[in-house]
Formats: C-alpha cells, sequence, structure tokens
C-alpha cells in the first residue's frame, strides 16, 4: 500500500528561520527517501509567495530531489474557503467566532462567484511560480464549503485534501479530554466526490502539531498507531492513503519528531504500507 507524505504551510511565514525549519524537514524526508507534498501558500500577508527569493531557493532545490508542491488556500486565512468542519469546535473554537459574529458577511464572501475569484488568484500565483497549473488543493485549517468545491471545478482543479477523518485525535492531544480518544471519525477514509466531480481526499490527523512531548513520547506513538490503523481500515481497496503534517511543528523539535515518525513509519512497513508517493505522482 502506498501514502502520500504532505506537509502544510510551506511560505506562509516569511523570515529565514522558517525557510531553514523547511529544509531541514526536507532534508530528513531525503534521507528517509520519502518524496513530500507540500502544500504552499501563494498570496501571505507579506506578498506573494513567488516574489520571496530566499524561499524560492529552497524551494526550487526541494523540487529537484523529487519534492511536489500543491496549492494550500490563497492567504491562508481558516475561513477564506469556508468553515472548518464542525468536529474542529470543540478544540478549536476560536476559529470559528469570527463566522459566528458575522455569518452573512461569510456568506457574501462564499458565493461561488467569490471564490472563483480566489482560486483563479491563487492558480495564477502558482503558475508563476512552479510553470503548471496545481492539481490539488487544500484549504487552510480544513475550512472549505460546498460552494468552494464548485468554484474549484470551475477554475480547473479537480483534486482536493480539505478534510480530516478523525478531528477528535487532535482534539485529544490539545485538551487532553478523554471523550475525545476513541475512534470517532467525521469521514471515512476513502475519497468520496464533492460538488461537481471533485475528488475530496481525506488525511489522516497531524497528531504532532502543537510538538512531541518526550513524557508523552510512547502514548503518542500508540495513538498514532491507532489511528492509522483505523484510517487504513476506512480506506478499503483504496490504494493510497494520507498522511498530514507541519513542517513547522516538526522543525521545532526535530529530534524527537523525527525519531516519533521513523518508528511509526517502521511499524506502518510492517503493516503493509511499503511505498510513499507524492499527489503529483499518483494523480497525472
Amino acid at each position: 500500500m502506498k501514502f502520500v507524505f504532505t506537509c502544510d504551510d510551506v511560505g506562509l511565514a516569511p523570515g529565514k528561520q522558517a525557510v531553514q525549519w523547511f529544509e531541514m524537514v526536507v532534508e530528513w524526508l531525503n534521507g528517509m527517501a520519502i518524496p513530500g507534498t507540500f502544500f504552499w501558500v501563494p498570496k501571505p500577508p507579506n506578498g506573494p509567495s513567488d516574489e520571496n527569493e530566499f524561499w524560492m531557493d529552497a524551494i526550487r532545490r526541494a523540487r529537484g530531489d523529487g519534492h511536489d508542491f500543491q496549492l494550500h488556500g490563497l492567504t491562508h486565512h481558516c475561513l477564506e474557503f469556508g468553515p472548518p468542519q464542525e468536529s474542529i469546535r470543540r478544540h478549536a473554537p476560536k476559529i470559528f467566532e469570527a463566522y459566528d459574529r458575522e455569518p452573512e458577511k461569510w456568506e457574501r464572501e462564499h458565493s461561488v462567484e467569490a471564490l472563483r475569484k480566489s482560486f483563479e488568484e491563487a492558480a495564477t500565483i502558482y503558475e508563476r511560480a512552479f510553470g503548471e497549473p496545481p492539481l490539488v488543493f487544500r484549504a487552510p485549517c480544513f475550512g472549505i464549503c460546498e460552494n468552494a468545491y464548485k468554484a474549484m471545478f470551475e477554475s480547473g482543479i479537480r483534486y482536493s485534501s480539505s478534510r480530516s477523518v478523525n478531528p477528535a485525535a487532535t482534539g485529544y492531544v490539545i485538551t487532553g479530554r478523554q471523550e475525545l480518544e476513541p475512534w470517532q471519525p467525521d469521514y471515512p477514509g476513502k475519497p468520496f466526490r464533492q460538488g461537481p466531480g471533485v475528488l475530496e481526499m481525506p488525511c489522516l490527523e497531524d497528531l504532532a502539531i502543537r510538538g512531541v512531548e518526550s513524557n508523552a513520547f510512547d502514548a503518542l506513538l500508540d495513538l498514532f498507531k491507532r489511528e492509522v490503523d483505523n484510517y487504513v481500515a476506512g480506506l478499503g481497496d483504496w490504494p493510497c492513503g494520507v498522511f498530514g503534517s507541519h513542517y513547522h511543528s516538526m522543525a521545532k523539535q526535530m529530534a524527537l519528531t523525527s525519531r516519533l515518525y521513523e518508528r511509526l513509519f517502521d511499524w506502518m512497513a510492517g503493516q503493509g504500507i511499503t511505498e510513499w508517493t507524492t499527489f503529483r505522482a499518483e494523480l497525472e
């Protein structure tokens, strides 16, 4: 069985430290012989990402190593393409506050026409940077709505990975609330069609998004294994899973996080997950 290692937020932070963290993750992936699919933010607050040469130099080197880059929103506002899936409210209620204050505003901004303009702007910047159109879209914070799928399709993007299978797991890691520990998925692991023809490929949660504590290392590894088991069972006969991560969360504690992932991936290989691929390699 194959898996895609996805990694979010590339290009979002402007400083050199962020790029160095990204390069640390790329170096680790190279050492593991794992090609990554990095989700790239085209228009962060500091300006179009393709104009940031420090980032683009690092990205060009990573592409030369076989890594893939896909589209991660436009500005990376958590509501720009729709609200996150409702279960995320349990552990991240602040994300929803702006939406709850002004639902009429967001309904206007989430019209098909408005969202199509956002997709087209994002795709234009992406094409300037990479010389080809984006293949896969991931909404920031898993915030996406039905109109976004329609606008995405009209903009020529046919694949999305904008939903999490089981946000409860991240909720448990962040809050420690015991009722969130059991498997309680929002979606099956198997991809499904949305809107007029977008294939939505939900991903396995990034359980290391808030870091890895040395005294909780074994417990987090065990939770990851349970999540993978349940996720793969939900995939059924679908041949490829999607693993979620964030480069900055990894690099802040690289020694611990890389060790966690190495042990997890060794275990996954024993379960028959023996090949890592990219979205572009699988879908083109």
